[in-house]
């Protein structure tokens, strides 16, 4: 079982590097630019980090060393940042207009998209996107996407394209994945998780998950990641719910032969 920190930990550590040093003496926040331009060669490649601070926002973007080796995976990644940025100045100005205009206090909006790779393989690499973003409300909000690029191909695709079937590829998966989501339930909370037809104590339907698969290794995918964000299986204080369930013989026999070198399985 792969468990994340609730990600709200991870958004107020973000807004307490941000905002102290914009409130600071009432002191302008100078505007920082810090792009570390993606390499084309795998050799010569490295994380990519993105950041950017002013008065009236705080955006950030970062993507790893092997999206960045791939030079169509790194444009798209780019092409991405660059939209999230235009939107969050648009959307900033907006907010401290209305702030000022209106009298009230206007707190600086923040965003930022983290890409961290869960398997690399052959045919495919896959990672997963944590996007954080705050808005002036009581606590920011954050979500989750994955990402899976067919290296022979040069193309994004989607997590079912992977399956003949998906959903009854993943249906065997159904009673580990709501047994370790109760387990995790129940160690947060140390009690009993209370009624399952609550919202916060059902096991959620796949099609509500972000659903990405994961190699320890670089052998093949050996396990199914279901990324459950705030609210979808718990309150927001209990930030998010990742659970991984081995992938097995009859798992891999689902697989489209083209994907099917990806993946290894740990059970029959």
């Amino acid at each position: 079982m792969i468990v994340r920190k609730p990600a709200h930990l991870a958004l107020a550590a973000l807004a307490a590097l941000a905002l102290p040093a914009m409130a600071a003496c009432g002191q302008q926040v100078p505007e920082a630019s810090k792009p570390k331009p993606a390499a084309t060669e795998k050799s010569a490649a490295k994380p990519v980090t993105f950041e950017r601070e002013t008065e009236k926002f705080t955006y950030s973007y970062a993507y790893p060393a092997e999206a960045a080796a791939i030079p169509a995976l790194a444009k798209l990644l780019e092409a991405d940042r660059v939209k999230g940025l235009a939107e969050l100045e648009k959307e900033a100005a907006a907010a401290e207009k209305d702030a000022r205009e209106n009298d009230y206090p206007y707190n600086p909006n923040m965003m930022g998209t983290s890409w961290s790779t869960t398997g690399n393989t052959g045919p495919l690499l896959a990672m997963l996107g944590e996007i954080s973003s705050y808005s002036g409300g009581a606590h920011g909000n954050t979500g989750y996407e994955a990402l899976l690029w067919d290296k022979p191909a040069s193309r994004r695709v989607k997590i079912e394209d992977l399956f003949t079937d998906m959903a009854a590829a993943l249906e065997p998966m159904r009673k580990p994945y709501c047994d370790g989501l109760n387990a995790e339930r129940l160690e947060r909370r140390g009690e009993y998780a209370g009624e399952a037809d609550d919202m916060f104590n059902a096991c959620p339907p796949f099609s509500d998950l972000v659903i990405i698969p994961s190699a320890v290794g670089n052998d093949g995918f050996d396990r199914i990641v279901f990324v459950a964000g705030p609210y979808v299986a718990g309150p927001y204080v209990e930030g998010v719910y990742e659970i991984s369930v081995p992938v097995t013989a009859q798992t891999v026999a689902s697989i489209k032969p083209v994907y099917r070198p990806a993946f290894s399985a740990t059970a029959p």
